[in-house]
C-alpha cells in the first residue's frame, strides 16, 4: 500500500470521525459547528481522492502513449532498416557482378561486350538515384549513410571503368583499366558490408 494511500484511508477515518461527532453533539451552536467542520472534511477528502486517482489515470496515460510512441519509433526504424538494407544488398549484388565479371568473353561479340558494360552502368546510376531517394530514410543511419556514399562511389567509378576497358588503346590500358575497375568494386563491397553491419 503506498503513502498516498495510506493517508487518505486516515483522512476518510477522520471525516467519518467528525460526522459522529456531529450526529452526537448537543445543542444548536455545537451541532452546527459540527456539522460544518465535518462537511468541510468531506469535501475536502473528496477532493483529494478524485485528485490522487485523476493524477494517477494521467500518469498511467502518458506511460501508455509514451509506450506507444516507442513502439511506433520501434517500427518505423525496423522498417527503415529494412529499407537500407535492401538497397546495400542490391549495390553488393552489382559489386559482385563487376567482381566477377569476365571482360574477355569470346561467345560475345564486341558491341555487345560494351552494350553489357552501359547496361550495368546504368542499372547502378538507377540504383544511385533510388538512394537519394531515400536519403531521409537512410540518414536515420549516420555510419551507413557514410558508408553507402562511398560504397557508391567506387561502384559508379567501376562502371565507368567497365565501359572504358572496351576502348583501351591497348593491352597495358586494359589490365589498368581492369586491375582499378576490380579494385574500386572490392572497395565498394567492403564499405556495404560494413554498412549492412552498423544497420543491424
Amino acid at each position: 500500500m503506498s503513502i498516498e494511500v495510506l493517508l487518505m484511508a486516515v483522512l476518510i477515518a477522520l471525516t467519518i470521525v467528525a460526522y459522529m461527532i456531529a450526529i452526537n453533539a448537543r445543542g444548536l451552536w455545537r451541532l452546527t459547528v459540527s456539522f460544518l467542520f465535518a462537511t468541510c472534511m468531506l469535501g475536502g477528502t473528496v477532493w483529494i481522492i478524485v485528485e490522487h486517482y485523476s493524477s494517477t489515470s494521467r500518469s498511467a496515460m502518458q506511460k501508455e502513449r509514451r509506450n506507444f510512441e516507442s513502439e511506433k519509433q520501434a517500427l518505423v526504424r525496423t522498417g527503415s532498416a529494412s529499407t537500407v538494407l535492401t538497397l546495400i544488398s542490391q549495390a553488393n549484388g552489382y559489386a559482385s557482378l563487376l567482381i566477377r565479371e569476365r571482360l574477355h568473353n569470346s561467345d560475345l561479340s564486341h558491341s555487345q561486350l560494351i552494350a553489357n558494360a552501359v547496361n550495368t552502368q546504368q542499372q547502378v546510376e538507377m540504383l544511385q538515384n533510388e538512394i537519394k531517394g531515400s536519403a531521409q530514410v537512410i540518414n536515420q543511419f549516420p555510419e551507413a549513410a557514410k558508408l553507402i556514399e562511398t560504397a557508391m562511389t567506387h561502384l559508379l567509378e567501376a562502371c565507368r571503368l567497365y565501359h572504358q576497358y572496351y576502348f583501351s588503346e591497348n593491352t597495358a590500358a586494359e589490365r589498368n583499366a581492369e586491375r582499378l575497375l576490380r579494385q574500386n568494386a572490392r572497395s565498394a563491397q567492403d564499405a556495404l558490408v560494413r554498412a549492412a553491419s552498423s544497420v543491424q
